[in-house]
């Protein structure tokens, strides 16, 4: 199982938390992650989501496109995958690799379950996750938290290159 790729925000990795909190132990199945951004994983692990994914026994792997674009990681041969990403072209995760699309929250539940749920059991999983969707779902807008900001107000650029920027915005809008 693989939960990752630029389109999967940080909302889908909390979520895929709360869903992997419910189970005590290892996983039957192997399931890596690998969120979008650095930025993504520094909040996921400020929020204890890092924690989760290790205690079940999850690979995390380094921000960026890991198994998506199938150039950091691959599957084993012949495997069957369920995935975040947006592509399942063959052997893009793995030589002869079969894979299903899916969101984080079904790609979560088949770690835990071993297997794709029947949509009872997804509906009744998933159905914990509305208590606090207003929460999980949240976006981190980075301009919003002085954890980001800050570091980015140490960033000096020189006064050519902002003219240089400024020139070229004004004549993309005109």
């Amino acid at each position: 199982v693989f939960i990752g790729s630029c389109m999967t925000n940080i909302g889908h990795f909390r979520a895929a938390g709360e869903l992997l909190k419910t189970i005590n132990g290892q996983l039957p199945t192997k399931l890596w992650v690998a969120p979008p951004t650095k930025m993504d994983q520094a909040q996921l692990t400020a929020e204890g989501y890092y924690s989760v994914y290790g205690k079940v026994g999850a690979r995390t792997e380094m921000p960026g496109c890991s198994l998506c674009m199938g150039n950091q990681a691959r599957v084993a041969d012949k495997a069957t995958v369920v995935s975040t990403s947006t592509r399942n072209f063959p052997n893009r995760l793995g030589q002869g690799a079969n894979v299903y699309l899916a969101s984080a929250e079904l790609a979560a539940i088949a770690a835990i379950l071993g297997r794709l749920p029947a949509k009872d059991e997804y509906l009744e999983m998933v159905k914990s996750l509305s208590k606090s969707s207003d929460t999980t779902y949240s976006y981190l807008n980075f301009d919003q938290y002085e954890h980001f900001t800050s570091k980015a107000d140490k960033i000096a650029i020189e006064p050519e290159v902002t003219a240089a920027a400024k020139k070229s915005y004004a004549a993309f809008v005109a």
